[in-house]
């Protein structure tokens, strides 16, 4: 499947983080930013974006035994001078145990993403903003793109776990976590680290568009658990859509 992504022109808000990525290893962007950078609008286009995060399953292989993660999988090919990316073969999501010390070392069997969520509008305006944002930040066209749009829950008592793993990183180029709503919970504080565990930045991601973007060779990142604010509420959770981004060669 392969699909032309919008054409876009890089503005200010593309600049600024292209800079602070070159200089940084990293760049929160919120949402009211991202809006008028990306033109990703918070409308009916988005809600109907959103409602796919209602939709995704249970994550039965967290060897903490939480059943308080839900999502799906998919790949992409992205080429930057072509303006087109291309949905990969799918195939289960595997990381070293070096990478993931909690889950990694086996593979892991996650349904694919809808077909509404695949050419969905608003999902090709993002990911041509940040392919534009990389291309032009690493100086390299061609890219394997890895979506993973996840929901944490909170309940009673029980906390959720947006990085199980704690303090990471994926072992990919660029890792970015875009933030598409949250709904009665406490906490979900994203921490940068440098390579000695030195803070670099706590961010709260609690707008629709809020995004945090690292370069994963240089930077470490953290999630703190969420917890219910209010337990007379029927539901409580946060949903992201967490893009990994890892440059790839020509054959």
């Amino acid at each position: 499947m392969l699909i032309k992504t919008v054409s876009q022109t890089l503005c200010s808000h593309g600049k600024e983080c292209i800079d602070h990525l070159v200089t940084n290893g990293w760049w929160f962007s919120r949402g009211e930013h991202t809006s008028a950078g990306f033109g990703v609008k918070v409308d009916a286009d988005w809600n109907d974006f959103a409602d796919h995060w209602d939709r995704l399953l249970l994550d039965e292989y967290m060897r903490d035994g939480g059943t308080y993660r839900y999502r799906r999988y998919s790949a992409f090919e992205y080429n930057a001078v072509a303006g087109t990316f291309r949905l990969l073969p799918h195939a289960p999501y595997e990381q070293s145990k070096t990478v993931n010390s909690l889950n990694g070392g086996f593979k892991r069997y996650f349904e694919p993403l809808e077909q509404s969520f695949i050419a969905h509008s608003v999902l090709n305006t993002i990911l041509a903003g940040f392919c534009k944002i990389l291309s032009e930040a690493d100086q390299h066209d061609d890219w394997l793109i890895k979506l993973h749009p996840y929901r944490i829950v909170a309940r009673d008592g029980i906390e959720g776990k947006p990085a199980p793993e704690g303090l990471h990183q994926d072992g990919v180029d660029f890792i970015a976590s875009y933030m598409i709503g949250r709904v009665n919970i406490a906490g979900g504080m994203s921490t940068i680290t440098d390579a000695t565990k030195r803070v670099l930045g706590e961010v709260d991601m609690n707008l629709p568009n809020d995004f945090l973007i690292c370069d994963d060779r240089k930077r470490f990142h953290d999630v703190s658990s969420i917890t219910i604010e209010n337990a007379k509420m029927p539901f409580a959770y946060r949903d992201v859509l967490v893009i990994a981004f890892e440059k790839t060669l020509k054959p």
